[in-house]
């Protein structure tokens, strides 16, 4: 659950993880230009940006209260092992649909762990994660390999590349979620497998939510996104109670829209 701050307690909204990365299935769906290069496979690639938080749906069907709050837990506030038990679904869901949005999803959420939870007191949980998702990369690419519509994406330098990628879109459209901060840098944007370039990223217009990209790596000269929110109407001291209010809570479009700097 994403929970921008300084809302009023009587409109406060929330957006899913999973309406997130629809918002990055978007930036991927328009992503590249003369300069910025475009990626193979298309459909693969666009699907994993879309459902690569696929795992939290359940969690935020019936979230848990933070009682200090009232409000739900913030995806950044679970416990450890709660998020390595949302990204394994969420790669597992993956995998009977598109075996290579899992793995590019897989390594994504490998580097993530790595630079995150690198120092964790739960070490050894981490390290589980890891070492199963490292034997499902294996045999992701020793199956794909076979599939002349796909042998040309497992390598690991397009890889590399595709999980950069995942990485861009996602952590975008976090921070536009978020709510956070009005500038803000997005480093090693991968403009090509051997190139990468931070992007800049700035507000201009705040009551049409307008953000300035520079450079532009689009393949449309502006752009708009969509995402949807819950409404919560006060806060809460009982879960049950506040599971009842998001199962019927008003909703919101929340719109982004994205030009040149």
């Amino acid at each position: 659950m994403i929970i921008p701050p300084d809302q009023p307690h009587d409109r406060t909204i929330t957006i899913s993880q999973t309406s997130h990365s629809w918002v990055s299935g978007q930036l991927a769906r328009v992503w590249g230009n003369d300069r910025f290069a475009r990626f193979e496979p298309y459909e693969q690639m666009c699907y994993a940006a879309e459902q690569h938080d696929i795992g939290f749906l359940d969690w935020e069907s019936q979230p848990t209260l933070n009682v200090r709050t009232g409000l739900p837990y913030r995806f950044d506030e679970l416990p450890e092992s709660i998020h390595l038990e949302i990204w394994r679904r969420g790669i597992s869901q993956l995998m009977p649909v598109c075996y290579y949005a899992s793995l590019v999803v897989s390594l994504h959420f490998c580097s993530l762990c790595e630079r995150f939870h690198r120092n964790s007191p739960d070490r050894p949980e981490v390290l589980r994660f890891l070492e199963a998702q490292l034997e499902h990369q294996k045999k992701a690419r020793e199956t794909l390999v076979r599939d002349q519509l796909l042998e040309h994406a497992v390598t690991s330098e397009v890889l590399a590349y595709h999980r950069d990628l995942i990485a861009v879109w996602d952590l975008l459209s976090l921070e536009l979620c978020r709510g956070q901060s009005t500038d803000f840098k997005l480093p090693n944007a991968p403009v090509s497998s051997a190139k990468r370039v931070d992007l800049l990223v700035r507000q201009t217009d705040k009551v049409k939510n307008t953000w300035e990209v520079d450079p532009w790596p689009f393949a449309v000269r502006s752009l708009i996104a969509f995402c949807e929110g819950r409404i919560f109407k006060q806060r809460f001291t009982d879960t049950e109670q506040m599971r009842l209010a998001l199962s019927n809570s008003d909703r919101v479009t929340v719109q982004f829209s994205f030009v040149p700097a």
